[in-house]
């Protein structure tokens, strides 16, 4: 395989580790490892620096996910062509390298989202070989699976250092700069959505933000969350009228799963 593959591993997951190993020997590729930015790994006064910059406070999963997501991308901005970026819980459909290197060599865009989670906006289509992929306007969530080109990872660089940490999903849905393209139907789903699509589920795969114990950080002045709540009016305008583009063709859906339509 060509194209470079960089799975986010949590030291503490060894489980999910394990599976990553054997999923990418099983396809034939070789995993470039980017350990996961833990919760230990950050001071309580790094934390805080992070933790009120978005639209609501962020628990410190939530960090360690952002700034693990942030090192790969400064690692794809460095390099010369797209690399695949992966949570160490998605699982991948047996075509899954020959997808990637056809997605890898398509001109005009700098991100494809490859995989099945939450309900996305969706607009037109381009056809590659045997595949498909969407125009993606409005994305609710997921930053498991994902195709990006080093100009969109330098933008998403530039964009972290301007407004800081936020849910990784979200601040990639937030970069209104890049040109994101969903390939329908997915190729990768996160362990955590499995039941939703009517496949079998293992507890051990269950996302570590939502066990996350800890609270999110109490805002520390009131002008700190009259901040969060207003970027928070902004981003919901911004959303709405994304959703208007529903006037012009577009369609809110979910995408399906190899041939695996989402059940609820």
């Amino acid at each position: 395989m060509t194209v470079p593959v960089y799975i986010i591993s949590l030291a503490s997951a060894q489980h999910r580790r394990t599976f990553q190993e054997a999923q990418a020997q099983r396809l034939g590729f070789e995993p470039i490892w980017q350990a996961a930015v833990g919760v230990q790994d950050f001071s309580d006064e790094e934390f805080l620096q992070h933790a009120f910059r978005w639209q609501r406070p962020l628990k410190k999963t939530e960090v360690g996910c952002f700034l693990s997501h942030q090192r790969v991308w400064q690692r794809i901005a460095a390099s010369n062509g797209p690399a695949v970026v992966l949570e160490d819980d998605v699982i991948l459909a047996d075509h899954w390298v020959s997808a990637v290197e056809a997605l890898s060599q398509l001109q005009g865009l700098n991100f494809i989202n490859l995989e099945a989670v939450g309900k996305k906006q969706l607009g037109e289509s381009r056809i590659c070989g045997s595949l498909t992929i969407q125009r993606l306007h409005l994305n609710s969530s997921g930053a498991g699976a994902y195709l990006v080109w080093p100009q969109a990872a330098q933008r998403l660089v530039q964009r972290a250092e301007q407004y800081g940490a936020a849910l990784a999903d979200a601040f990639i849905n937030e970069a209104r700069e890049l040109h994101v393209w969903q390939l329908v139907p997915a190729i990768g789903i996160q362990q955590c959505m499995l039941p939703y699509y009517g496949l079998p589920y293992e507890e051990e795969g269950a996302s570590q933000i939502a066990r996350e114990l800890h609270a999110s950080a109490v805002p520390p002045s009131m002008s700190v969350a009259w901040g969060m709540r207003w970027r928070r009016v902004v981003g919901e305008f911004k959303k709405g009228v994304i959703k208007m583009g529903v006037l012009r063709g577009h369609r809110r859906q979910f995408v399906p799963y190899l041939n695996h339509q989402r059940h609820r």
